[in-house]
């Protein structure tokens, strides 16, 4: 992980960790967010892709890279490709996000709508590696992408040593698997709290299982979370280094989006909103425990943000 943050440098200023007397206020304890809604596309995700990029021989790098998303993470490729200045190719599902679609053909890649899910977008992308030399990036089952998303832990730690607990939005797995690892290997006390969408609780349900569970089909209104299963990596990561996953539902997540907006000025979309819902819903605190909440992203449609701020 520190290695990743090194190199990560080199392309992305760290994000701020902000210290907010309205949210500690409300949730009675001492609540900092770490803002990745300022990274160049709005989101965690160029983290995990770039540093998948930069692991790339110079020779794998030419032949260019391929991934299916729901958004946020085929942005994060098209900018990790466009700093490089290599080909990507990126599988959306059909009814994706058309805010980050847009983002995604802005920053150079090649779009490709494949499907009604990320599954089938995921299939589809798969088939397309079969038949060239391009790399996958998986959205969050590879230790690379593991890596880089982990380096927010490794920003985190600079800026608040002691800090007690962080909440995490959980979607695949990837985000809260480095950041969890990282944080238990330095500060084993650190708490390692997951905001699964209760639509989408493939990663709860998997641990409660003891092994993976896929979905038949998940509803929420965080695009970003939408997986219908963990993956191999992070599962193993959650079930060895998270203390305890809780869900949020969609009203919870609007709510805390408009709350941000209101009280601290800040964008989130409903995933990047998720572990703030966790915070003020779902988790309690002692008055003295120093929480960092990870506000991962802020690419929010202008009719989920009209939905939100007429929440209460």
């Amino acid at each position: 992980m520190e290695t990743a943050a090194r190199d990560l440098a080199q392309y992305l200023p760290p994000t701020p960790l902000q210290y907010s007397r309205a949210f500690t206020d409300k949730a009675r304890c001492y609540v900092h967010i770490k803002i990745e809604s300022i990274q160049p596309i709005r989101a965690f995700k160029v983290r995990g892709a770039l540093t998948k990029v930069m692991r790339l021989r110079p020779e794998e790098r030419s032949a260019g890279v391929i991934t299916a998303s729901a958004g946020n993470h085929g942005q994060g490729v098209a900018y990790a490709a466009a700093a490089f200045k290599i080909p990507a190719t990126v599988y959306v599902p059909e009814t994706a996000n058309q805010l980050k679609v847009e983002a995604i053909r802005r920053l150079g890649a090649e779009v490709v709508p494949a499907g009604r899910n990320y599954n089938d977008a995921y299939l589809e992308a798969m088939r397309h590696v079969e038949r060239g030399g391009a790399t996958f990036v998986h959205a969050f089952d590879d230790p690379d992408v593991i890596a880089g998303q982990g380096s927010i832990a490794v920003e985190l730690l600079r800026d608040l040593e002691d800090v007690d607990t962080v909440l995490v939005p959980i979607g695949g797995g990837g985000l809260i698997g480095g950041i969890a690892l990282y944080l238990k290997e330095k500060r084993p006390r650190v708490k390692v709290i997951g905001a699964e969408p209760a639509g989408a609780d493939g990663m709860r349900r998997s641990l409660e299982a003891g092994r993976i569970v896929t979905l038949d089909r998940v509803d929420t209104i965080a695009d970003g979370l939408a997986a219908s299963a963990p993956g191999k990596l992070t599962f193993e990561l959650a079930k060895r280094y998270v203390d305890e996953v809780v869900l949020v539902d969609d009203t919870e997540m609007l709510r805390a989006i408009r709350l941000l907006f209101e009280w601290e000025h800040l964008l989130a979309e409903p995933a990047g909103a998720a572990a703030l819902a966790a915070l003020l819903y779902h988790y309690s605190p002692s008055p003295n425990e120093k929480v960092v909440v990870v506000l991962s992203g802020a690419n929010v449609t202008d009719e989920v943000m009209i939905r939100a701020l007429k929440s209460r």
